[in-house]
């Protein structure tokens, strides 16, 4: 069991206390010091004046692909097409030509192709010919079951010129 008297001994209490001296400083002098770092002013700066956070900027091309897939390929991502995968990377990175870096990632993407909206007008009403000379073109329908007839007949058999009518 151990007592107090092990902790009255002066040279086991200096072999158990380390004693570090930090330089004591106020939050305001600490705050001025960071001000001269150019580089943490920077950072600290984009905390405080905007709700978006950092933005890094970002330089290799494998860097590129890493977060481009992953702000739009990923199962999260939702494939939201050019500009709204511009806007998702953009609030949190940037590089040179990333626009346009983004929009021909998009262009080559097979889900994106497959279904994204044509931009297209649909085809019009089919148009029907028109037939040169009587019976060219003919309408055929049966129709029935129909009550019995005393002949043993219950369809109809219709035929019908699409320019005599």
């Amino acid at each position: 069991m151990l007592s107090w008297a092990e902790y009255r001994d002066e040279e086991i209490c200096e072999l158990k206390t380390i004693i570090i001296d930090f330089p004591k400083r106020t939050a305001n002098e600490l705050r001025t010091e960071q001000f001269k770092d150019l580089e943490l002013k920077k950072i600290i700066g984009c905390f405080e004046n905007s709700n978006k956070g950092l933005t890094l900027p970002i330089g290799l091309g494998e860097e590129k692909e890493k977060i481009l897939k992953l702000h739009h390929d990923a199962p999260t991502a939702a494939h939201y097409g050019a500009d709204g995968t511009f806007s998702r990377i953009s609030s949190k990175y940037y590089w040179t030509g990333m626009r346009k870096f983004i929009a021909d990632y998009e262009k080559s993407c097979s889900e994106c192709i497959r279904y994204k909206a044509t931009n297209q007008k649909p085809a019009g009403l089919l148009q029907t010919p028109v037939p040169a000379q009587r019976f060219e073109s003919i309408a055929i329908d049966l129709f029935g079951p129909l009550p019995e007839t005393t002949e043993g007949m219950k369809w109809i058999f219709i035929v019908e010129d699409y320019t005599t009518k």
